[in-house]
């Protein structure tokens, strides 16, 4: 039985991506609040799930897990792409899911990486990865990133709508009165 203690570790580590235990709550005025798309999620988990799957396959040959073992790594692995996880963006940091918040000014910049983004960490911060579908959508996503990275070191942020209107520029949606205000 401990192949079983076995797969059920790697089974909440793979779940631990999408939700640690934190006591740092959401601070700032919440600019955008989206769901994470469907590609996104699958190739968030692609490396976690087939790690999980094998474990439960190499497990299943060479010892003693029990014939529906597989199948509850399968179904794990179907309930994590499946959970629908959220991109919280605040005037002051980034959640996504249930991990914990950072803080924006805990970032140097925004860099494209397979998959998505990674949110580059000053020195002595850890990275955070972005992960996106690869629509025509993530280029704005990504502009927003940066400047919502630029304007945390001016110490402002600006709350702004996301996406602009079409037949505007971002530049004159950040600009007009009406729909800006200036966090503090």
């Amino acid at each position: 039985m401990i192949s079983l203690t076995v797969l059920a570790i790697f089974i909440v580590i793979s779940w631990l991506r999408v939700g640690r235990p934190s006591r740092r709550s959401i601070s700032g005025a919440v600019v955008l609040h989206a769901g994470m798309p469907l590609l996104a999620r699958i190739r968030m988990h692609l490396v976690p799930c087939t790690v999980v799957l094998s474990v439960s396959l190499l497990l299943l040959t060479f010892s003693d897990l029990p014939w529906w073992g597989p199948f509850a790594a399968i179904g794990s692995n179907l309930g994590l792409v499946a959970l629908p996880t959220r991109y919280t963006l605040t005037t002051s940091g980034i959640r996504i899911g249930w991990t914990p918040f950072r803080r924006w000014t805990e970032f140097a910049g925004v860099a494209r990486a397979p998959g998505g983004a990674r949110l580059q960490g000053v020195a002595g911060s850890r990275d955070k990865r972005v992960w996106l579908s690869g629509s025509r959508g993530d280029d704005e996503f990504l502009q927003m990133l940066r400047r919502m990275i630029r304007t945390a070191y001016q110490g402002r942020n600006i709350l702004v709508d996301f996406p602009p209107k079409s037949g505007e520029s971002p530049g004159e949606a950040a600009a007009s009165t009406d729909i800006t205000s200036t966090a503090m």
